[in-house]
């Protein structure tokens, strides 16, 4: 299984509150072949009038004020559609949706400063891709695929993910998960990293309060895997919201 990862930092449209929101697609390694080929026959239909046949899909572009304007105007945006259809064929083809959205004003950079101690932020996403793993795959291997940001934050992240798998006794634990992480660029045709793009954004907007984008966040939400965990209902998204205290030391 391949975890693509990427990461939106914005402000709450009516608190000014900042947020971080790290958020991806799993796509099976058996299919992502198939799945790349028929992400541009999605993408072919709109190649001139939105987006070159070698630009990369990105969500700040597609989804933004002017698009916003154009369908107010017109009824109509290649913009949106195309961020539509290519969710829309996600969310065909059963790609799950991971990701954090974290409040918390030291740790929504996602930067893990301290290599000896993970951050609870990610703790909360191997958790939930460990959980899906073992129950949707069992016997297979997650590998976790992050956006590129910077070396030395890679450098810090990486420390920190490998750290924590291989020795905490909850790391270990998450043994459907690959210990060492990657990092990639989404230019040309990485579409895995594209559609993580995506979707961050989609999230990042509804989390920001932009209620004008609720309908590509509704197919972003059906997308997230749903379990039940000790009786509890528990989706592959964490929202985080309070500031430090001491029982966020575990995740939950």
């Amino acid at each position: 299984m391949l975890i693509f990862l990427d990461e939106s930092f914005r402000q709450h449209s009516r608190t000014g509150r900042r947020f971080g929101v790290l958020a991806g697609v799993a796509i099976p390694e058996d299919i992502f072949h198939t799945f790349q080929r028929d992400m541009f026959g999605v993408r072919a239909p709109y190649h001139g009038s939105v987006l070159k046949r070698d630009d990369e899909i990105r969500g700040r572009l597609l989804l933004n004020t002017g698009t916003l304007r154009t369908r107010a105007r017109t009824g109509y945006s290649d913009k949106w559609n195309l961020a539509e259809d290519v969710l829309n064929f996600a969310r065909s083809r059963q790609i799950r949706v991971f990701g954090v959205v974290c409040f918390r004003s030291d740790l929504h950079s996602f930067v893990c400063d301290d290599e000896a101690r993970l951050d609870v932020t990610f703790r909360y996403m191997f958790e939930r891709i460990d959980g899906y793993m073992k129950r949707e795959f069992p016997g297979r291997v997650a590998k976790i695929v992050f956006d590129n940001r910077d070396h030395r934050t890679h450098e810090k992240n990486a420390r920190a993910i490998t750290n924590f798998f291989v020795r905490s006794q909850l790391g270990l634990g998450y043994d459907s998960i690959l210990r060492v992480p990657f990092f990639a660029v989404s230019q040309g045709h990485n579409y895995g990293l594209q559609l993580a793009d995506l979707v961050t954004t989609v999230t990042a907007l509804f989390f920001q309060g932009r209620r004008e984008f609720k309908p590509l966040w509704q197919t972003v939400r059906k997308m997230l895997h749903v379990a039940d965990i000790g009786g509890r209902r528990q989706t592959s998204l964490k929202v985080m919201r309070d500031e430090p205290r001491q029982a966020w030391d575990q995740p939950r």
